[in-house]
């Protein structure tokens, strides 16, 4: 399994970006590892994502992958945040497994990019808000593992819709063991991420044949669906690490109000997160 390294900018200043009010969120994006008609490989961004970002007062740029630590810190000073999108299935060897017959395609260039920048991000307390892939990258960065295959456990639900992608198909609880709300105080859902919501549960879109199976040292699981997946978790303390497993950006561009909470609760956060390194 994979450790968390320490951060190699730890204890230093971040650079301020800019003097704009809006927070700047980096955004990785996938490079296709098969070749299209005209024999190119096609770099692509789901622009859901990076639209929902912007609609909830950020700016957006798109982070390509690179090799090493130091130019991938480089990445990570320019940055507020850090968000990361869904995609290819993650090579099972992060987490010490074979492939599964049922194991779809990976790509490997982007999980060995994704997967240095989350520990990095994690380590240097860099808001991260992770999507559908996302979570699994979070996951497995850390130490914890993924269902290759959901269909191959008993009594799941439905997880890869047939409705619209913008339409919510199944519900999903928020736990309610971990004490106060960490953004309100109140007594309720112990989750960051409800208290952007503000909801104990709702219903999602679902779009995945693979989930969360062990969670990290440092994460904790914050909702689930009916049939016991994890849907969503984020980090013990006072980090702005949070992941999901199913694809806000698509219900917030049918106007799901939640959706857009989601979205702004991440962007403020980043926005404050940002002014406290740029200030101390």
């Amino acid at each position: 399994m994979c450790s968390i390294p320490g951060a190699a900018h730890s204890g230093e200043i971040r650079m301020k970006k800019s003097d704009s009010p809006k927070p700047l969120i980096g955004m990785t994006y996938s490079e296709t590892s098969v070749r299209d008609e005209q024999m190119k490989i096609r770099t692509y961004c789901g622009r859901n994502y990076y639209m929902a970002l912007q609609r909830a007062g950020a700016r957006v740029i798109l982070l390509p992958p690179v090799d090493s630590r130091d130019e991938m810190n480089s990445l990570l000073d320019m940055v507020d945040g850090l968000l990361l999108p869904g995609g290819e299935d993650v090579d099972p060897r992060y987490q010490n497994e074979d492939p599964s017959p049922l194991l779809g395609g990976v790509n490997p260039y982007r999980d060995a990019f994704e997967l240095e920048i989350t520990r990095l991000a994690f380590a240097r307390r860099i808001p991260t808000l992770g999507i559908c892939r996302g979570i699994q990258v979070m996951a497995i960065a850390l130490g914890g593992s993924v269902h290759q295959d959901i269909t191959s456990l008993k009594n799941v639900i439905q997880h890869s819709q047939n409705a619209p992608r913008w339409a919510a198909s199944h519900r999903i609880s928020f736990e309610s063991g971990a004490g106060k709300n960490r953004m309100s105080g109140k007594a309720g859902p112990g989750s960051r991420l409800a208290g952007w919501m503000n909801v104990s549960e709702t219903h999602v879109n679902s779009f995945h044949h693979q989930s969360v199976n062990n969670v990290p040292v440092g994460l904790h699981v914050v909702a689930r669906t009916g049939d016991g997946l994890i849907e969503a978790m984020e980090s013990v303390d006072n980090r702005i690490f949070v992941g999901v497993q199913w694809h806000p950006e698509e219900l917030a561009s049918g106007g799901d109000e939640l959706a857009e909470r989601l979205f702004s609760g991440f962007v403020t956060a980043a926005q404050t997160s940002g002014a406290l390194f740029d200030n101390r």
